[in-house]
């Protein structure tokens, strides 16, 4: 079985980038919440879809440089 490196490193990248969209936002609601002296929700819980962005992102570029 012959391993296609790419996109194992790719998809190892794009595990790291989710994990570390969660993490953030971990850390980032109650920081946002002490700096506004109160709970709302802002942009703070976005962070999640930048890292489902650079996957879709990654996916696609991968994608179209098979197909090339």
């Amino acid at each position: 079985m012959k391993i296609n490196w790419k996109k194992f490193i790719l998809r190892n990248m794009e595990i790291i980038a989710v994990v570390i969209s969660v993490i953030a936002t971990i850390k980032a609601i109650p920081y946002a919440e002490s700096l506004r002296g109160y709970h709302a929700y802002g942009g703070e819980y976005l962070i999640p879809l930048f890292g489902l962005l650079t996957v879709l992102v990654n996916e696609t570029i991968l994608e179209e440089m098979e197909e090339k």
